[in-house]
């Protein structure tokens, strides 16, 4: 697995390393450290943070490489991820709005995240261990992919995964089964409707992609964002697997509407997220 981290030399950065050690997948993975700074005279403190970084992430890699660019931080990560073919790319956020630190809300974010089509992980709030990950299931087709990329990174945590999935509270066609508005995952699961299989399918592709955590299903009905964000502030979550960017045969304005709650859930999720 090729491996991105990106630093300014923020404490947040660094916490994005500390957070990727935490899921416990750096088993023969290739590091590389990109430092971006305006100027050459940061780089001295650049490079002093990429070796606290490294430290932190400790032995175990395969490769660790150090790169600095000079200039704005989202150019120059893209033109690095556009350079390089990488499995994963993490960074920090924090509440400063200097360099790498203008990815907490906003546009500057919401650019990156559309622009790079890769996993991306971004750090907020690191605990010291990982207890609890969401990770959020919708439409049948692209929720494959989501699942299968999602377990294979997260194979290397011991964490509690709770599946959600979020149906609407209207049905959407004459023969739904009024029920079926009122389920819980449990009842769902048990009366085999639609989304309790849905929901038994993506445990299954999790497992199978390598995760061996305990998974906890979960069924909400209402506006995916705005139950999303509730699971998450009741819920005292660690992390937020969210499924975005394109995929092999995906309908353009499905893949619109996922980048758009990608987007949503990136800027207002009190804890770390990831878009795979």
């Amino acid at each position: 697995m090729e491996i991105l981290i990106c630093t300014d030399g923020s404490p947040a950065a660094e916490a994005a390393a500390a957070l990727l050690t935490r899921l416990g997948n750096s088993a023969g993975g290739q590091l590389t450290l990109l430092g971006v700074c305006e100027n050459e005279a940061e780089e001295a403190a650049l490079r002093a943070s990429m070796d606290r970084m490294a430290s932190i992430l400790g032995p175990g890699w395969a490769g660790v490489k150090q790169h600095v660019r000079h200039g704005h931080p989202v150019e120059q990560i893209l033109a690095e991820t556009q350079g390089q073919a990488y499995d994963l790319v993490v960074m920090g956020s924090s509440g400063q709005q200097r360099g790498l630190r203008l990815l907490n809300l906003g546009s500057t974010s919401s650019k990156l995240a559309r622009k790079i089509h890769t996993h991306l992980l971004v750090a907020r709030t690191v605990p010291t261990t990982l207890q609890k990950i969401l990770v959020c299931t919708g439409a049948e087709i692209p929720s494959v992919e989501t699942m299968r990329r999602a377990g294979t990174l997260l194979q290397g945590t011991t964490a509690e995964v709770n599946l959600l999935h979020v149906m609407s509270q209207v049905a959407l066609k004459p023969d739904n089964a009024p029920s079926d508005l009122f389920d819980t995952a449990k009842t769902a699961i048990d009366r085999q409707t639609r989304e309790g299989q849905h929901l038994q399918s993506a445990m299954q592709q999790l497992q199978a992609a390598g995760l061996t955590s305990p998974i906890v299903p979960l069924l909400r009905h209402g506006l995916v964002v705005e139950q999303v964000l509730d699971e998450l502030n009741k819920g005292h979550y660690d992390l937020l697997v969210v499924g975005a960017h394109h995929q092999p045969g995906q309908n353009r304005w499905l893949e619109i509407l996922l980048d758009d709650v990608a987007d949503r859930l990136l800027n207002h999720a009190p804890c770390s997220v990831l878009i795979v």
